[in-house]
């Protein structure tokens, strides 16, 4: 997480936590994710990832669904976004087709 803004911080940590695409509740996606930050900044940040397409809300929580096109479309946001190496995102999100990045 080293060099994530806080929005790329939020992805990160549901791509990684998520379980199958259970949802993640908002308060607990805000403390897994938040470092220096404080309560509004972190709040900005979450408000930010949910413009996001490939993540959904729902009354439980937060998650990235497990379809392939979801799945590839959180990958290309954190290779656009990130410093993150494809080979850990690649090992983080499932669903990937086989030739990600180059699909």
């Amino acid at each position: 997480m080293e060099g994530l803004g806080p929005t790329a911080r939020i992805v990160w940590k549901l791509a990684r936590n998520h379980t199958w695409g259970q949802p993640i509740p908002e308060e607990d996606v805000i403390a897994l994710a938040t470092k220096d930050e404080d309560g509004d900044e972190m709040r900005a940040a979450l408000d930010a990832a949910l413009e996001l397409s490939f993540l959904t809300s729902g009354p439980h929580g937060l998650y990235i669904p497990n379809g392939q096109t979801k799945h590839e479309e959180a990958a290309d946001w954190l290779r656009e976004n990130t410093e993150l190496q494809e080979y850990k995102i690649t090992a983080t999100l499932s669903r990937l087709p086989p030739e990600w990045p180059d699909s």
